[in-house]
């Protein structure tokens, strides 16, 4: 481990201090035990290899081209994978009094701490492996370079923060919006109101329709008529039950309002498609 600490020359106007850079080369046995900074952050690049990361009680691994991401007071325990030893860039830091006065992070608290490599992830490298020369070679004017340097480190972990909270929300709306499907796909015969799915699945009226819209480009109040249009056409052709008995079988308990929104969603009456397809069915009788 290679590690510059050169906190006192930096320039007075400059909004962060940089405590510390340094490299960790490819150590199969490297492990940091349960350790935090009440006073500092720390950003890591994995340059190379894998490693386990238990941050806050949570275990994550990382690879090549992930950055980790601890706020200051941040538990954290690292381990290198010895089958794929670690290499990495990291750098300790700290904002200057008074400059991040209510948002003293680097990443919001709660988001992710581990920012999943993307094509950013060699902007990261170039730019923590040029801090890190700067710091070794420690050549006049390497304490502003490297200053500018953390600044756009901090923008682009900002930029793939937002990109990867982005993702995980499509990823949460889709699967939020599959199990809403499901439920319709079940209960569809129900007398299903939207404002009570909404409670039943504790979000909002509005950002459900948006969200399974989004998703399957209909809203589900559209996807309700068309579940059980779809299961009334089965009926119709598959069964000699009534229109009426039809009609409840699928929700409906008024067979004239059934009648209405079947015509308008499948294009004809439900006798005219029963008519039509149970003869294509079963042959014309008087054949």
């Amino acid at each position: 481990m290679n590690t510059r600490h050169e906190p006192d020359r930096l320039h007075e106007d400059q909004d962060c201090l940089i405590i510390y850079v340094g490299k960790l080369a490819d150590n199969p046995h490297w492990s940091f035990p349960t350790h935090k900074h009440d006073d500092l952050h720390e950003i890591i690049y994995v340059n190379e290899g894998q490693g386990s990361f238990t941050i806050d009680g949570t275990k994550h691994s990382a690879q090549k081209g992930d950055v980790l991401v601890y706020n200051k007071g941040t538990l954290h325990e690292e381990r290198s994978d010895p089958e794929f030893p670690l290499s990495t860039f990291y750098c300790g830091f700290r904002f200057k009094e008074g400059t991040r006065a209510n948002n003293d992070w680097v990443v919001p608290p709660g988001s992710d701490p581990v920012v999943r490599a993307n094509r950013y992830s060699e902007e990261i490298r170039s730019l923590m492996q040029t801090m890190f020369n700067e710091f070794s070679i420690r050549e006049e004017g390497y304490n502003s370079i490297s200053h500018h340097l953390l600044n756009a480190v901090l923008l682009i972990i900002d930029r793939m923060s937002q990109h990867q909270r982005a993702a995980n929300e499509i990823v949460r709306s889709n699967t939020l919006a599959e199990s809403i499907k499901d439920y319709l796909d079940t209960n569809y015969r129900q007398n299903i109101k939207l404002k009570d799915l909404a409670d039943q699945f504790h979000i909002d009226f509005y950002y459900l329709i948006h969200m399974y819209k989004n998703c399957y480009g209909i809203s589900p109040y559209h996807y309700l008529i068309q579940r059980r249009m779809g299961e009334a056409t089965r009926l119709l052709v598959s069964t000699k039950k009534k229109v009426w008995e039809i009609s409840k079988l699928v929700g409906y308990e008024n067979p004239n309002y059934f009648t209405i929104l079947f015509t308008k969603t499948v294009g004809e009456s439900p006798r005219s498609f029963r008519k039509r397809n149970q003869k294509d069915m079963f042959g014309d009788p008087s054949n």
